[in-house]
């Protein structure tokens, strides 16, 4: 029988501790649970179909066995956490991290990079299938662009406090997971990182509960914040390394249509992360267009909540175009259900969209009325460790 509990061998020990919050204990009677997980899901679960219940585990592998702990069910299935395991997966290889088994923060560090880009591409393509099924899209056209690190890329770390106690919070039980050695930050944000578990003064002036904030601002300087909205600073991308890939790639996809765009429209633009690179790389001239609702101070940025309903119409008042050779869009976690109006509008020949989250971005896809043929979906690996990724998808309308 093999158990994960064991931190890795030559990684530096510290104590950790959790918070004595709420804990969503299991009931009586569904404390146990035998498993055997037949494939993964989107989300980096094993998942087990037995006994007529649908079981999700984390931290478990395809072909692995064992006893799970359920903590929770909903609408006829339930979640579990290993307790031990059987029959292991010649896939599994053991965490560099000695917090991975406890920490919600990873979900793939049992197993190579490799079989993670596998996992995260087989998700994709689930989510795609109805574009694929409608004809808009062939399997071939899906790739992958790997990270080059799997560890120490972040720029940007939220830590949940409860007392004295820091770290992520962990859904299964409520409780705040200290990570003293997590692997994920960059060089830059470990001293300050370290100094919130050697020394606890912080707490004299933070109580309670709250989050504090760690990052590197767009000098490269850390800044610290307590209980200040997610990306206080300003919102950037928290992989250096992967963000530029990205960049470089939707720059690519406008510049090499086969008309280069005279006229681009750049939806949830923010600071225009990505269409800033565009207008640098070309020695056309761009007529740019730059819409958000964060503060921004660039001469062709107009400021409107793009989920306001009368945000079209707002657009065509104020912008000095309404149409456009291509649409580049990045919105937040819940897509954009309103896409189909604005291509309608703006009759663009090109749309690229970025997304965090492929299953709206699927969703906003399928609405679109115009004829359209999805050239190629990259998935860029800008999250490497967990089941999170960014999505690109390149479209030509007819």
């Amino acid at each position: 029988m093999s158990h994960f509990n064991k931190p890795d061998a030559g990684i530096r020990k510290r104590t950790s501790t959790f918070s004595r919050g709420r804990s969503n204990k299991p009931k009586p009677g569904l404390q146990k649970h035998s498993f055997s997980v037949e494939h993964m899901d989107g989300l980096g679960q094993g998942v087990c179909k037995q006994d007529g219940a649908i079981t999700f585990i984390a931290k478990t592998l395809p072909g692995e066995s064992g006893v799970a702990r359920i903590y929770k069910r909903s609408k006829g299935v339930q979640f579990a956490k290993v307790e031990s395991v059987d029959e292991t997966s010649p896939q599994r290889i053991a965490a560099e991290c000695e917090h991975f088994q406890q920490c919600p923060g990873c979900h793939y560090l049992h197993t190579d990079y490799q079989t993670e880009l596998g996992f995260k591409q087989d998700a994709l393509t689930k989510i795609m299938q109805p574009l694929l099924r409608s004809g808009h899209l062939n399997e071939e056209s899906i790739s992958v662009i790997a990270a080059p690190e799997r560890l120490s890329y972040r720029n940007r770390m939220q830590l949940h406090y409860r007392h004295k106690y820091i770290g992520l919070v962990d859904a299964a039980t409520d409780q705040v997971i200290e990570i003293p050695n997590c692997k994920m930050i960059r060089p830059e944000l470990q001293s300050n990182f370290d100094a919130l578990y050697d020394d606890k003064t912080w707490t004299e002036s933070h109580e309670g509960k709250g989050h504090c904030e760690l990052y590197l601002d767009e000098s490269d300087t850390v800044k610290e914040t307590w209980n200040s909205d997610y990306a206080d600073g300003g919102f950037t991308q928290v992989n250096d390394a992967m963000n530029a890939v990205l960049k470089d790639l939707v720059s690519d996809e406008v510049l090499s249509a086969k008309k280069l765009p005279s006229r681009l429209l750049d939806l949830f633009s923010g600071n225009g992360n990505l269409s800033e690179n565009i207008l640098e790389r070309s020695d056309e001239i761009f007529s740019r267009v730059m819409v958000d609702v964060v503060s921004n101070t660039h001469d062709d940025y107009l400021k409107i909540d793009l989920f306001d309903e009368g945000a079209l119409k707002r657009f065509k008042k104020l912008s000095s175009s309404t149409q456009f050779d291509s649409v580049l869009i990045d919105p937040p976690r819940k897509g954009f259900p309103a896409l189909g109006d604005w291509v309608k509008s703006c009759k663009p020949k090109q749309l690229v969209y970025v997304s965090c989250n492929a299953a709206t971005m699927a969703r906003d896809l399928q609405k679109l009325e115009r004829k359209f043929t999805i050239d190629k979906v990259i998935l860029v690996d800008l999250f490497p460790s967990t089941y999170h990724f960014e999505t690109v998808a390149c479209l030509s309308f007819k």
